[in-house]
């Protein structure tokens, strides 16, 4: 057993382990509603509730509740427990160490391999979807691979100019205007987006949104890194993973960045739902501007041309993906196919920047790293439902009494409410997306916190190097031929449950 694992069970099992993790909760239980204040306004009024927004139903959310309700408070104190167990681990000491390597490496390019497959459904001109696709598991040859060592080096990538998780925080305003969901995140060395929708449509908000992460990341740190010596080091990287999100218009994004670059933020994320050479007039205005002194990230990106120029112009990274997700429905009334699978495959060799992956990548995470990703960007998935996401611990309840958060896609109705895009008669304007519940996790052994479910993602991506026989995503990336293959209906109902 290495201090990694001896580490994890004494945080887990031990006297020492307990005392330890209630010593750094004490203060909070016995201040539960001071520390709970910034996750629990509601009003049916959006301008009361801010800058974490809070739980907020809107008149578009079509969805009934029978009350509100808190969690109780010895649920609560057992989330903070849990949620502070895995932010330590996420920032362990031994996993640090692999952090901090990866750091110091060059990006590695996802080079152009062999595929069968893959190269067969472009050339029947089939627009394949993720779910099309499934792994061979390979690599009987050598010795396995350690799934508790895959944990203790991250999965970390270099993902545009420091090393990082290999999971994203999407632009999704349901989940992401909440400073509780963005700094844990960070601190889970994810990068996060802060939503430019919704309620932080307005720069003010978005600025003091901005704010309020910050401040919640000082007070992560005086939890989780209290007497490290590489506390300062660990919280620069936790401050660089907080990325403000503009839109591809150079006046509007200069404005709105020159504004989030004085709160304090060094990443930005140009993003465009729709295709347009915006996104990268956009880039070049902001490398301009602000030089070699912020990251860009940019997308979403559909071609391996408007990569190539986005590239060029100064991004550090790109998005890809329209349509797709949970609860997106541009791909129907668009007529688009959600085909980010091929454009993926495509970039491979062509751009020396990582690539993100949005629109249900989160649901296959082996498929989507072996076309070639790097990053993989999260919603509802990891925040959803969660004492992190706007609302905090109030929950709506249902008849049968489960407890839910309104939860709506990026285009949805009760967004473009919260965003102010209406028409008259309070119509709101292209609506792409639905509103639905973010159920909270009632698995028994689990409290409903982000960092659980970030958690559970982390693994899966470890077992998609493990049954590869892979040490990490780079090498998983240079597997040739790929393993990838065709996935049959009854294929995948052999692999689920039945």
């Amino acid at each position: 057993m290495n201090r990694l694992q001896e580490d994890f069970v004494k945080l887990r099992d031990s006297k020492e382990g307990k005392d330890r993790i209630k010593n750094l909760l004490k203060k909070d239980e016995e201040n539960i509603e001071r520390y709970l204040a910034p996750w629990i306004h509601f009003s049916k009024d959006a301008e009361h509730v801010y800058p974490s927004q809070g739980l907020l139903i809107t008149p578009h959310d079509y969805i009934s509740y029978e009350s509100l309700q808190m969690l109780p408070q010895e649920r609560i104190v057992q989330t903070l427990r849990m949620r502070m167990f895995f932010l330590t681990m996420f920032n362990h000491p031994y996993r640090m160490k692999f952090l901090y390597n990866v750091d110091k490496s060059d990006f590695s390019l996802p080079p152009k391999v062999q595929s069968d497959v893959v190269e067969r459904s472009l050339a029947d001109g089939l627009a394949f979807s993720i779910g099309d696709l499934g792994a061979t598991v390979v690599g009987g040859e050598k010795a396995r691979t350690s799934r508790t060592e895959r944990y203790a080096q991250g999965p970390f990538v270099k993902l545009g100019r420091q090393a990082r998780s290999i999971f994203v925080g999407s632009a999704s305003p349901d989940v992401w205007n909440s400073a509780a969901a963005i700094a844990t995140m960070a601190a889970s060395h994810c990068l996060s987006a802060i939503p430019r929708n919704g309620l932080t449509s307005e720069i003010k908000r978005q600025v003091d949104l901005a704010g309020e992460v910050f401040d919640w990341l000082e007070r992560i740190e005086k939890a989780v890194l209290k007497g490290r010596k590489d506390r300062r080091k660990i919280a620069a990287y936790w401050q660089k993973n907080v990325c403000g999100t503009l839109s591809a218009d150079p006046a509007k994004a200069l404005e709105r960045a020159i504004a989030l670059y004085k709160a304090g933020v060094r990443s930005f994320r140009v993003y465009s739902p729709e295709p347009g050479s915006g996104v990268v007039t956009t880039v070049k205005s902001l490398r301009k501007e602000f030089g070699q002194k912020v990251e860009i990230f940019a997308g979403q990106i559909v071609s391996v041309v408007q990569a190539k120029a986005v590239q060029a112009a100064g991004a550090d990274g790109l998005f890809v993906g329209i349509g797709g997700g949970g609860r997106c429905i541009t791909g129907v009334r668009s007529g688009s196919v959600v085909d980010w699978p091929e454009l993926v495959w495509q970039l491979r060799g062509e751009v020396n920047i990582p690539v993100i992956v949005e629109g249900g990548a989160s649901d296959h995470i082996a498929t989507t790293l072996l076309l070639g990703a790097s990053g993989i960007g999260v919603s509802r998935a990891v925040s959803g439902g969660t004492i992190e996401s706007p609302g905090g611990a109030l929950y709506c309840s249902d008849k049968s009494g489960k407890l839910f958060k309104p939860y709506g896609g990026e285009a949805s109705a009760r967004t473009k409410y919260l965003d102010g895009k209406l028409m008259p008669f309070n119509i709101p304007a292209f609506v792409e997306g639905e509103t639905t519940k973010a159920q909270m996790n009632y698995v028994k052994f689990t409290q409903p916190t982000l960092t659980y479910n970030l958690h559970l993602l982390n693994e899966d991506a470890i077992l998609a190097l493990v049954f590869r026989n892979v040490g990490s995503v780079e090498e998983l990336h240079k597997l040739d031929p790929s393993p990838l293959r065709r996935l049959t209906n009854e294929g995948n109902f052999q692999r689920n449950t039945h």
